[in-house]
């Protein structure tokens, strides 16, 4: 039987340990690779979830916005009205309309008188 050689032993070992480490080194190059690969997907599937909502809010904001603006003009359109109809129901009875407005007046110094 052979006796071992220390020598070639260690020699062996140190090879063996030479190729671990670049295998070790190839392993670390490919992980980090794919942790950037991967980090860069995850980023443009956010960044593009990010956009669609900010897309989706301003298009909700600017349909409020346009419906707010149509009640305004609705109201401005019925206030107009009910202006000339008061003042077309003065003209023609304008005898009324001061009895009515004394009235109401009585009626508030009335309700701001009984605190």
């Amino acid at each position: 039987m052979a006796q071992p050689n220390p020598q070639d032993d260690f020699a062996k070992l140190s090879a063996d340990l030479a190729t671990l480490r670049g295998d070790v080194a190839k392993l670390t190059e490919t992980l980090a690779a794919l942790a950037r690969s991967e980090g860069s997907a995850a980023a443009d599937a956010i960044t593009g979830r990010i956009r669609s909502g900010a897309a989706r809010a301003e298009a909700a904001a600017s349909g409020l916005a346009e419906e707010g603006y149509a009640a305004l003009q609705e109201a401005r359109t019925r206030a107009q009205a009910l202006s000339g109809d008061l003042g077309a129901t003065i003209e023609r009875n304008p005898y009324g309309s001061v009895l009515a407005a004394l009235g109401v007046g009585f009626l508030f110094g009335l309700l701001s008188r009984g605190k």
